[in-house]
């Protein structure tokens, strides 16, 4: 896997992302919230947003589509139903947990009574790279637990989804569905693309400290 997901991400932007360190957790389902060793599976949880100092801190994740054509002709190959985060607060969500697909533990969403796996789209050829789409992809990353700490060395509550030391990840308005496209940034040389704005996302519940 390249060290760089995407082709465009966030030098200057005024947003609410705390001063942290991120700590990247293994990739095990026992570093995700509501591990149950019995069946080593963690979960069913929520994936929301987080630390984004706006009015969706806390709105869940939610299936979107991708209306900019231009991005979509150039996925539909290969990916389905893509992850975002909704606008409105109290909405029916996706479960979420985390179990094993063949020898890899990996993140997994329930799609009509089945759980599908979650990954990371690495495109580099696009602005749009590192949306998170519903099945693993050819050209995709795992999504990886990360812990955040304070400079003081408090932890900041909750498990980060990302993905090699990465946890910031850009936030658009999408006109069409109402909802908010989410996409990882793993380059800090560049800037926003104009309406984004930044934040986490965060596994467990939004009323809960995990």
């Amino acid at each position: 896997m390249k060290s760089s997901l995407l082709t465009l991400a966030v030098a200057t932007a005024v947003n609410a992302i705390p001063d942290i360190t991120v700590v990247p957790k293994e990739n095990r389902c026992s570093n995700w919230p509501f591990f149950r060793q019995m069946s080593s599976v963690a979960g069913p949880f929520n994936i929301f947003a987080d630390s984004t100092g706006k009015d969706i801190d806390g709105h869940k994740a939610s299936y979107t589509t991708i209306s900019d054509v231009s991005i979509a002709s150039a996925w539909t190959a290969d990916m389905t139903e893509q992850l975002g985060i909704s606008s409105i607060k109290d909405v029916a969500v996706p479960q979420i947990q985390c179990q094993a697909f063949g020898s890899a533990e990996m993140l997994a969403v329930n799609v009509d009574g089945q759980y599908q796996p979650l990954s990371i789209s690495e495109y580099f050829y696009h602005q749009y790279d590192g949306l998170i789409f519903v099945k693993t992809v050819t050209k995709g990353a795992p999504i990886e637990p990360h812990w955040h700490y304070y400079p003081n060395g408090t932890r900041q509550d909750g498990t980060f989804l990302g993905w090699n030391n990465f946890t910031t990840w850009a936030y658009l308005l999408d006109e069409k569905s109402q909802k908010y496209r989410i996409r990882l940034l793993t380059d800090t040389s560049q800037k926003l693309v104009d309406g984004e704005f930044t934040g986490f996302v965060r596994a467990g519940f939004p009323d809960l400290s995990d």
